[in-house]
């Protein structure tokens, strides 16, 4: 049974880095138009877990996450949903890879700032150089959102930290600033607009019809 878990292991691994290759210039190609869809990003990080949760259940991983305020009031993400979406799945699926079984991932959120921050923390994310293919990807997903990844390390701890802008879309191609800042200009006022409604059955006095002195 060893023997064969080992087996599975390596299959495993060699069809990620495979995937990871051949994603890789795909997603190069569909980003270059900077997609600025908008994003909740503690939705897309449950998505993501959702989608590794079978693969966790099969190796005894299990997931706590920690936000560090409301997830309603952190601050939103522009981008495709499609590209950020797998590239958390990648960060999940690599930490779940190295993770001993029975195991915690402790997934926190957090607001930094005009940044959002998730963090991996105390796990072994793009730990083996066969993690190489998909560390590419992910980096080439984060550096078309204006993102970052890092590991950090805190005394025998390793984490793993992801950066994404919040509040506007990404300006990287200066040709494109307008259209985004239209974009966001769009969106800030339909959420002035909601504010306002939402508002309005508390503030506004009725009209009394002419004669009605009650």
């Amino acid at each position: 049974p060893r023997r064969l878990a080992g087996l599975l292991a390596a299959l495993d691994e060699t069809l990620r880095a495979s995937a990871a290759e051949l994603d890789l210039p795909r997603a190069e190609t569909e980003l270059q138009a900077r997609p600025s869809e908008r994003l909740e990003p503690w939705p897309l990080l449950e998505h993501a877990w959702a989608t590794v949760a079978p693969q966790a259940a099969l190796r005894h991983v299990q997931a706590r996450f920690r936000p560090h305020a409301d997830p309603r009031q952190l601050g939103t993400v522009y981008g495709s949903a499609r590209w950020l979406g797998r590239m958390l799945v990648e960060c999940l699926e690599s930490a779940l890879v190295h993770a001993e079984a029975g195991s915690t991932i402790e997934i926190e959120h957090r607001p930094d700032g005009p940044r959002a921050q998730i963090v991996l923390r105390g796990c072994q994310a793009f730990a083996s150089e066969r993690d190489g293919a998909s560390w590419r990807l992910v980096l080439a997903i984060l550096d078309a959102h204006g993102g970052a990844l890092r590991v950090e390390h805190d005394d025998d701890r390793r984490d793993l930290l992801i950066e994404l802008p919040t509040g506007a879309p990404h300006q990287a191609d200066p040709e494109l600033g307008l259209a985004q800042a239209q974009r966001f200009a769009s969106d800030l006022a339909a959420l002035r607009e909601r504010a306002r409604r939402q508002a309005a059955p508390l503030t506004e006095t009725p009209e009394l019809p002419a004669g009605d002195h009650r």
